[in-house]
């Protein structure tokens, strides 16, 4: 659980690590039953949560998602294709959400660009060139990492905010950054598109 507020508005976040199909369907359920659900699995945990649980109820703006990855077999389908998430969104926790639909958009755009009189080979190139990236991007989130940011005990917890803000405070996360030696995405390459224009 995790709360911040401004002078206007507090926001409660509930972050739980459940794998049963009733909490991953949730989210598709009418609201009220999904604020059942989270009230049903948090009530009675001890210090503010009745409070927020009350909150939770009362806010106009609550919301409930499953943090997942979209994995499907083909972007395209005659003509039409899918691009950015609903593509390849990749798990918030591998931080490449939105550099893969940039990169997304512009592989796309190129194709098209590069095959404007054969939309069915432009888009079977989109998927050709593009998945390889994606591939890498969604698969260097690793559930065992996960799990390390979403301790489940008060101890882990604790231990777990101490080491942020400790690594926050010595500028760990941009040592990290400035001092990488590879870009994300691995040995894949940002195809370059000569016949490029602006239109």
């Amino acid at each position: 659980m995790r709360r911040s507020h401004n002078a206007t508005e507090t926001q409660v976040y509930f972050v739980m690590r459940e794998e049963s199909a009733e909490a991953c369907a949730i989210h598709r359920a009418p609201v009220e039953q999904q604020q059942k659900l989270w009230a049903d699995r948090f009530r009675d945990a001890g210090w503010q949560t009745d409070r927020f649980i009350e909150g939770m109820n009362d806010s106009p703006f609550f919301y409930s998602q499953e943090i997942a990855q979209v994995r499907i077999d083909s972007w395209s389908k005659g003509r039409v294709a899918l691009a950015g998430d609903a593509a390849h969104c990749a798990s918030l926790y591998s931080g490449m959400g939105i550099s893969g639909g940039l990169i997304g958009a512009y592989v796309l755009a190129g194709e098209i660009n590069r095959h404007a009189d054969d939309l069915p080979t432009a888009l079977a190139n989109y998927d050709r060139v593009l998945r390889p990236f994606v591939n890498e991007i969604q698969g260097e989130v690793n559930p065992r990492i996960l799990r390390v940011g979403m301790p489940l005990n008060k101890h882990a917890i604790s231990a777990f905010q101490n080491a942020t803000a400790l690594a926050c405070f010595f500028r760990i996360p941009d040592l990290v950054a400035r001092f990488s030696k590879e870009d994300r995405g691995g040995d894949w390459q940002l195809p370059a598109y000569a016949d490029a224009r602006a239109i």
